[in-house]
């Protein structure tokens, strides 16, 4: 079931994720403010490398089991005023999770999932920031940073899909990600929409965050599981070293 009027509690799983729910290790369903402090820690980056903590209600509100971006969204801004959730709770080298996101209408811009970032609250296409993913108002997937090409700005748009609801409009969707060493598999409302080897030399365990790029755009039901089966990643070091203009902020 998919919403078409606005940015209600996203629809019902569906019986692939009804299917694997018992798997999860950690499930979020926003039920309240106290619930995404306890897992995300939240940033403000206002022009890309200017990163600042934050607090959740600065940027974000938590009603009727949905999370949703409010404040500081500007439709005469481009790629700007980005609000970063991290969650904190671990650090993931191979992993799957799943998250409904909607895109709000104020601005063109994005709800991103940050996957592999090296230091929390990064915006995803700066040094550390890993990759980011999302849908474009074309319905084409993206993947933009770091551990795509090993490129700061690579940007790959890699397949159109059609969708039989418009993309954006304030419509639901589901998107489920999976990493295995350096391959990245990418659904759409269950619909494979990317798989590829991505760089492998700066494809390192790192955070995963919730981002919304200068949108009014909201998440509901983070799921995500851990997929590292010898425990080998537990212990890997960080290998990304921060410079003073970049560095990590220690966790709220």
């Amino acid at each position: 079931m998919i919403f078409v009027l606005g940015c209600m509690p996203s629809p019902a799983v569906n019986a692939e994720t009804e299917k694997t729910q018992s798997e999860w290790d950690t499930e979020i369903g926003f039920d309240s403010q106290e619930e995404a402090e306890r897992y995300f820690s939240a940033y403000f980056v206002s022009d890309q490398n200017n990163r600042r903590a934050d607090k959740l209600e600065y940027s974000w509100k938590v009603e009727d089991g949905v999370l949703t971006r409010t404040n500081q969204v500007n439709p005469s801004l481009t790629t700007s005023n980005v609000a970063i959730l991290t969650f904190m709770q671990n650090k993931f080298a191979d992993f799957e999770m799943s998250v409904d996101y909607c895109a709000g209408e104020k601005t063109g811009f994005w709800p991103v999932i940050g996957v592999r970032q090296q230091i929390p609250g990064k915006y995803y296409a700066t040094p550390g920031g890993g990759a980011g993913i999302f849908m474009s108002q074309e319905g084409k997937i993206t993947l933009w940073g770091p551990i795509v090409t090993g490129n700061i700005m690579a940007n790959l748009y890699e397949q159109t899909v059609e969708f039989p609801q418009p993309y954006y409009g304030k419509t639901w969707h589901n998107m489920r990600i999976r990493c295995e060493g350096s391959l990245l598999s990418v659904w759409v409302d269950e619909t494979p929409v990317y798989a590829s080897s991505v760089a492998t030399t700066d494809y390192f365990k790192g955070y995963i965050s919730l981002q919304s790029v200068n949108n009014d755009c909201s998440f509901d039901n983070f799921k995500i599981r851990s997929l590292d089966t010898d425990g080998s990643a537990e212990n890997e070091e960080n290998k990304y070293e921060p410079t003073p203009e970049t560095p990590a902020a220690a966790p709220a």
